[in-house]
């Protein structure tokens, strides 16, 4: 072989592994990955832009996405231009100018030119087309729903309702999938129409997708889905029950008011269960999502009786969780609340929640009793520092620390003393911990561990717990637990701005002088 041939051969086995590189963006498991592996494929600099160029024309909304995210990762000066270049390209497809079109105005935050407007197709002509093949590509990657609803959202009003009549038309019942996922993300005159439009579809799919939408929707809409419900339910559809049995787990909280819901789905008929798995936030809702269809029973914790714990080793980390095996309906109880604080925030849905939401809601009343908690111990006798160690060395309260302000404000004119316990920072920590912003939370997250260990049956920590939330609602700054929470916060504090000091003067190319 000639070495002319030789590099011929290596240039196009390097073109198809780019191609292959870029469209695996569409496999990636959450955003958070695609944007990654986004990243890390910018960097390779022209030969990735000319495999985006190569795939401007996907009909994946999933790849479109991802596409989008390696544009706002490249270098400006060279996408920009490009894009631009491709979508007045006549001798492209429709699909590969639009899509160039999207990139720019969505992703890299680019006004198109009137004059080249006109020459650009219909964009409602390419999303109709591509509708189809989002709900074929949803039997095996669901989240694409997503990606297609938030695609369509972004395009003019006009366009919108155009397409979502084209999408209310179709005959396949997989539709009210769609429509469910534009729905979720819509405004309220959309959410309105699209509640209607699926009370027209009798099929079991319509029934599923309006009692997730239910839980997702404004109040005030919540009436118009529910007669939707019942008119299908009139008319002889019958509930699309999600086979199995629901079980949810619940760890105990982190200082920040983090704590993890797993929801698993064990089929009746296959050894295979359903996990979706959530971390909550105290003010914030959810999170972070991620769903696992289809797993082997193996690979998720046994069922046990309530109140059981369990060291469970999560997916893709190296680290184990402590969760609880909970009542579902606490655990939907928690989710719903999550939801709620979300929807006061305006936070969107993650895709999980509306995708595999049936999981969950499917054959379940609307509105479910409320769960009532077990009643809570009477509170310890103020504990002492022995007691306050050994709770803070519980499971339970594992990597238990409060973020701290900036830390340089606080070491400002207390070098010496910094690391002193009971000096001047020390007691600034605790200042902080007390203040007027942190007091009710710090309170809120004891409250919520202290269920935690009940549920569990460890009534007894749970009233030493239940003694130091009376210390902190009383301000006392010489509770042991107190103070030993704000030492220990001080320490990692301490840490980790030296950690980054020493990064920071290593990629500045410093010599780092390591004392003796």
């Amino acid at each position: 072989m000639s070495d002319k041939e030789s590099r011929v051969l290596h240039s196009f086995s390097d073109r198809l592994a780019l191609d292959r590189a870029v469209k695996d963006l569409a496999r990636a498991r959450n955003a958070y990955q695609q944007d990654q592996l986004a990243r890390e494929l910018a960097a390779r600099g022209k030969p990735v832009l000319n495999a985006l160029l190569r795939n401007l024309a996907a009909s994946d909304p999933a790849l479109r996405g991802g596409l989008g995210r390696l544009a706002r990762h490249m270098d400006p000066n060279l996408i920009i231009p490009a894009l631009r270049q491709a979508a007045m390209d006549e001798r492209r497809s429709e699909a590969a100018r639009l899509t160039a079109v999207m990139l720019l105005e969505r992703y890299l935050g680019q006004e198109i030119d009137p004059s080249m407007a006109q020459r650009i197709p219909a964009s409602y002509d390419v999303a109709r087309e591509s509708g189809e093949e989002a709900i074929a590509i949803a039997e095996t990657e669901p989240l694409v729903l997503v990606e297609y609803a938030e695609q369509l959202l972004d395009e003019p009003p006009e366009i919108v309702n155009a397409v979502l009549q084209v999408i209310t038309d179709m005959e396949d019942p997989r539709r009210a999938r769609l429509l469910m996922a534009i729905a979720a993300y819509g405004d309220v005159d959309l959410q309105r129409d699209i509640l209607i439009a699926l009370g027209g579809i009798r099929h079991p799919l319509a029934l599923q997708a309006l009692q997730t939408l239910w839980r997702l929707v404004s109040p005030d809409l919540q009436p118009v889905a529910r007669r939707q419900i019942q008119k299908l339910r009139l008319s002889g559809v019958k509930e699309k029950e999600t086979a199995g049995t629901l079980r949810a787990l619940w760890s105990p909280g982190n200082a920040q008011g983090h704590s993890f819901l797993w929801f698993i789905r064990v089929s009746d008929e296959e050894p295979v269960g359903h996990l979706l798995t959530l971390i909550l936030h105290d003010e914030l809702g959810v999170v972070y999502a991620t769903a696992y269809p289809d797993l082997d029973l193996e690979a998720l914790p046994l069922p046990a009786p309530r109140g059981r714990t369990h060291n469970v080793r999560m997916i893709d980390s190296p680290h184990n969780l402590l969760l609880a095996e909970i009542d579902p309906l606490l655990g939907l109880n928690l989710l719903e609340d999550a939801l709620q604080n979300m929807s006061q925030q305006d936070f969107p849905w993650p895709g999980e929640i509306v995708v595999f939401g049936h999981w969950l809601w499917s054959g379940r009343p609307l509105s479910a009793p409320e769960f009532s908690w077990p009643r809570l111990p009477e509170p310890a006798s103020a504990i002492n520092r022995r007691q306050a160690n050994a709770l803070l060395e519980h499971p339970a309260f594992a990597g238990w620390v409060w973020t701290l302000p900036d830390l340089g404000q606080l070491l400002r004119g207390h070098q010496e003393d910094a690391l002193q316990k009971n000096g001047v920072i020390h007691e600034k920590i605790i200042d902080i911990l007390l203040n007027e912003e942190n007091r009710p939370r710090l309170s809120r997250r004891l409250l919520q561990q202290a269920r935690w260990l009940t549920l569990t049956g460890d009534r007894k920590t749970a009233m030493q717990v239940l003694a130091v939330c009376e210390a902190v609602d009383a301000g006392d700054r010489d509770d042991p637990f107190i103070r030993m929470l704000a030492w220990r916060s001080l320490l990692t504090a301490a840490a980790d701005r030296a950690m980054r000091n020493a990064l920071r003067t290593i990629n500045s190319g410093s010599e780092l002088k390591i004392g003796k």
